[in-house]
């Protein structure tokens, strides 16, 4: 009796290792295809190019515009952003980061660009963030079009201060060497969707809540290294303030006490607008300094936010106020950036 009572007890213990097991593989397989689909999977495009600096570098957290900087404890968010942007022809016939050539037939001017990104952050304490985002880059020209993927950033923010419904946090991260190297269509112009070096960034971000309010911004910079054949494609600085009005709805979107929430409507509504301003160093290739290259940028931005429990759809709507160009480039265009995130 003894013997079946303690075959029984075995068998229990053996199930209840066996469920444990099975339950981690299926948790750890979750988690690695997560970042499977964050790295690989592509549709705020962190990339390193001449053309489309800052595209994403700029962007964390600034979507949300709910003075959120960090994450919950465990919490988890997929993001995907679609990012057009479109180029003034104005200074010639050359692109807007392209060096002046005399061969017109080498020019490549550049007319438009999508950047679509994939990414995923993760809290792994309620102060402090990691993230991942990747971008694949389309590029137009006269000459054809032509596409790649970007490098991807690792970022990881950290939460040193929080009271009265302010926030402080540092940023801290690399991005890596995992784009394409120039493509046949733009071996002549300063175009470079994967720049071939790691990178390291730092960056501080804060943000202020009122009761319909919110005040949200940050500076973030990446001290390029020498690249692809020791070429340098140029230092970045960006900055990013934004003041938001939540129209209908908590806007508690990543926000800590989400799930503290209760007997309020699960639909958020807010609108926003602010400035957004961006530098690119010269860059060099083949130890010559292209004097036709690096800007200073500054944009007006207006945007509107839209959440419906954990899903969040911002759009952002972007105007050059300034354009500071070294030398003779296109100006900028308008910049439209749509964004799809999910909580979970």
């Amino acid at each position: 009796m003894t013997y079946y009572i303690n075959q029984t007890a075995i068998s229990y213990t053996v199930g209840q290792i066996s469920y444990v097991q099975n339950k981690f593989k299926i948790k750890m397989t979750k988690i690695i295809l997560l970042f499977v689909v964050a790295l690989y999977a592509t549709t705020q495009a962190y990339s390193q190019c001449a053309c489309c600096a800052g595209s994403g570098t700029g962007s964390s957290n600034g979507d949300y515009n709910n003075g959120i900087l960090t994450l919950q404890k465990k919490q988890w968010v997929a993001e995907t952003y679609g990012d057009y942007r479109t180029i003034k022809e104005g200074a010639g016939h050359h692109g807007p980061h392209e060096p002046v050539d005399t061969s017109a037939e080498e020019e490549t001017p550049l007319k438009s660009m999508f950047i679509s990104s994939l990414g995923l952050r993760y809290g792994i304490t309620d102060k402090i963030t990691v993230s991942a985002l990747l971008p694949y880059v389309f590029l137009q020209t006269d000459n054809g079009n032509d596409n790649g993927i970007g490098d991807l950033i690792l970022l990881g923010t950290f939460n040193i201060f929080s009271k009265n419904n302010f926030n402080l946090a540092l940023q801290a991260g690399v991005e890596l060497p995992t784009g394409i190297q120039k493509g046949s269509n733009f071996d002549n112009t300063t175009v470079v969707v994967g720049s071939g070096s790691f990178d390291p960034m730092a960056g501080l971000a804060f943000s202020k809540r009122w009761d319909k309010l919110t005040l949200q911004g940050n500076g973030l910079f990446k001290y390029t290294t020498t690249g692809f054949e020791e070429n340098y494609y140029g230092s970045i600085s960006v900055q990013n303030l934004s003041l938001s009005y939540r129209i209908k709805g908590d806007n508690n979107f990543c926000s800590p006490d989400t799930s503290k929430q209760t007997g309020k409507t699960n639909f958020g509504w807010n609108v926003f607008g602010g400035y957004y301003g961006e530098w690119l160093d010269k860059i060099t290739e083949e130890d010559v300094v292209d004097e036709n290259s690096g800007y200073y940028l500054g944009f007006a931005t207006l945007g509107t936010n839209l959440s419906y429990k954990k899903w969040s759809l911002p759009l952002t709507v972007s105007l050059p106020v300034i354009q500071h160009m070294n030398g003779e480039q296109n100006d900028a265009g308008f910049r439209l950036r749509l964004g799809i995130i999910k909580s979970f």
